[in-house]
């Protein structure tokens, strides 16, 4: 089976308990969410947003909410069904489309902005994926991803992601780990599998981007393990970056 089908199926799998996420995420965490992409595009208004794995849609929805067009695309029919129901539950426009990535199927210079949450990390090929979102961006558009260091072979972190796999699968009234089953054979050919800043800088950088910016995102992170769910403390105890660079 190719990486690709694996990745989809483990995400339809995951559509259900993931999208819990963002249906039980609290008016105060998504304000604080929405205020940061707010200052990351610089308060600009009506910008044209695609927002590539879109998951259940959490920053398409964002971004709808501040007023922006757009159009959000993920492999993942199931994950596009939970982020259709999410969007008409806040009553927002979005333009949902069933895609891939690393192969847009969308016209050159039509977009502000490419925006990405936990999605580099899985792709098979970034450097083709960041070749696409800068064809689709316009001129000094920007890109914003947003991923974290999930799988360090640091002993803590690596503790910390059997607890919430273990979790996880309590939750799901599934003892094996489907994570595991579908990720293991194909974590080989994902080339930021062990997401590091340097590496991403680098795929940027030779997709041709400039001001190449990543940070971590300390704030959100603090606020997410104070106020969040068990899984959230769990999740954002690992590296999260908020990672921006333009085309010029």
């Amino acid at each position: 089976m190719e990486a690709k089908e694996v990745i989809r199926n483990y995400w339809d799998y995951r559509s259900e308990t993931y999208n819990t996420g963002i249906v039980e995420q609290s008016e105060e965490e998504w304000a604080t969410w929405k205020n940061m992409l707010s200052s990351t595009v610089d308060r600009r208004e009506h910008l044209e947003i695609l927002d590539v794995g879109t998951g259940p849609g959490q920053l398409a929805l964002m971004f709808a909410e501040l007023g922006h067009h757009v159009t959000a695309v993920d492999l993942s029919t199931r994950m596009l069904d939970k982020a259709r129901k999410n969007a008409l539950k806040r009553s927002l426009d979005i333009n949902f489309i069933r895609g891939d990535a690393e192969d847009l199927q969308l016209p050159d210079m039509q977009f502000d902005v490419v925006s990405s949450k936990f999605l580099l990390w899985t792709l098979p090929d970034p450097q083709k994926a960041l070749s696409e979102w800068k064809r689709v961006l316009k001129k000094d558009g920007m890109i914003i991803a947003i991923d974290g260091d999930w799988f360090s072979s640091g002993i803590f972190l690596k503790s910390i992601r059997t607890i919430s796999d273990g979790i996880r699968s309590i939750k799901e009234r599934n003892f094996h780990n489907p994570f595991n089953q579908h990720y293991n054979p194909i974590k080989k050919d994902l080339p930021l599998y062990s997401l590091k800043p340097d590496q991403v800088s680098r795929f940027l950088n030779d997709a041709g981007f400039e001001n190449i910016n990543i940070e971590r995102m300390n704030s959100l992170c603090r606020s997410a393990r104070k106020k969040g769910n068990l899984l959230d403390k769990l999740d954002y105890a690992h590296p999260i970056y908020l990672m921006k660079a333009v085309k010029k």
